[in-house]
């Protein structure tokens, strides 16, 4: 359910000559819910950052604000955008931070920039304007829409704040078919396919509730093979899925051998881009390449949909993967880059206690920190 409060939005455009945009409704949504999750699965540029099961499971529901921005006439919405929002104590000032939206090209329809422009400007008015805090927006790596960002960001005085750390996104191309698609795999890529046992490989699509245990499993034995910690959140995958629901095109996959998986992949998506948030691998899966078996699987189920890109997510400085990553975006993929943070504050002040609250955060990376980790954003 919807918690949403409406007001009239009108925005004109500042500096680019054109028709005058007409009213909008914008609507201020405090804890959402499931029902704002079955509205950005109507958006080509959903990713599960800018869901409710994702950030209500990393950071509850009291710490997130959405808007919606619906066309006056018949309601559509255009626009949309969540925010997870950290404020100093007593003085109420703080950050709202919007990371890989808004979204703003609606699935089926025509991409609109001025769209864009009006949510940012939206964004302004409530988080700036109205509650005095700090804006910070994140935008995706979003191929063939990188001017519109440019632009927008510009024209509602956003300014550049920091780059993005892991900021290369490897997105593999799944309108190819499937000799287009083996010939733009790298080499190297091409020959371990073809060297991997996916014959002998039983590789099948799991349900989330029957197969999640299994995943997580596999996915805890990987972190202790490999010696490192989870940095992925990969604990709070069970209530992102319990949320997610049917909505947002969460699906599992698994390669087994010998009757037991020795890898698994979760994907998520409904617009142009399918996202792999989530990866889980034995050490057999290595001898029998089924890493690559399975990635190619999942690419031929979603040739066809109405998915564009494959979107692999980074490397985090993790060379193999950065090659492995590549060779399967291939020739005729892109390595496309989050533009980085940029940010709108009303005042020094809020400047300020922007900057405090992002120094917690860091503080928190401690282990004797970790409580004061909740109070903070992403």
């Amino acid at each position: 359910m919807l918690k949403a409060t409406q007001s009239a939005l009108e925005i004109r455009e500042a500096s680019a000559p054109g028709p005058s945009l007409e009213p909008y409704r914008r609507e201020i949504v405090s804890e959402p819910g499931a029902g704002w999750d079955r509205l950005t699965a109507g958006f080509a540029d959903m990713c599960l950052e800018q869901t409710m099961a994702f950030a209500g499971a990393r950071f509850g529901a009291e710490r997130s604000t959405g808007i919606i921005l619906r066309a006056a006439e018949g309601g559509e919405p255009v626009a949309m955008a969540l925010a997870v929002v950290a404020t100093l104590p007593v003085l109420g000032l703080g950050l709202a931070y919007v990371k890989f939206g808004p979204l703003w090209r609606r699935r089926g329809a025509s991409a609109d920039a001025s769209h864009l422009g009006l949510m940012l400007a939206a964004l302004k008015r409530e988080f700036a304007e109205r509650r005095g805090l700090a804006v910070r927006i994140m935008p995706p790596a979003d191929p063939g829409h990188e001017d519109g960002w440019k632009r927008a960001l510009a024209g509602a005085n956003f300014t550049f704040h920091a780059a993005a750390s892991d900021r290369e996104r490897y997105l593999v191309d799944l309108t190819l078919s499937e000799g287009e698609q083996l010939k733009s795999l790298g080499s190297k890529w091409r020959y371990n396919l073809a060297k991997s046992a996916i014959d002998d490989l039983d590789i099948h699509e799991a349900s989330l509730e029957d197969g999640l245990p299994e995943f997580l499993g596999l996915y805890r034995e990987m972190l202790t093979r490999k010696q490192f910690a989870d940095r992925h959140g990969v604990e709070d995958l069970p209530a992102i899925a319990r949320a997610a629901g049917s909505a947002l095109g969460m699906r599992l996959f698994f390669a087994s051998h010998g009757g037991r998986p020795v890898i698994g992949s979760i994907i998520v998506g409904t617009g142009e881009r399918v996202f792999v948030p989530f990866s889980a691998s034995s050490e057999k899966a290595l001898e029998l390449r089924a890493g690559y078996a399975l990635r190619w699987t999942i690419m031929e189920r979603l040739r066809g949909t109405e998915a564009r890109w494959l979107d692999l997510g980074g490397t985090e400085g993790d060379e193999g993967l950065r090659h492995y990553k590549l060779g399967n975006v291939g020739k005729r993929g892109r390595v496309a880059e989050i533009p980085g943070e940029f940010d709108f504050a009303p005042s020094a002040l809020a400047a300020g206690a922007a900057r405090v609250v992002l120094l917690g955060r860091e503080i928190a990376r401690s282990r004797e920190m970790k409580r004061i980790a909740t109070m903070l954003p992403v």
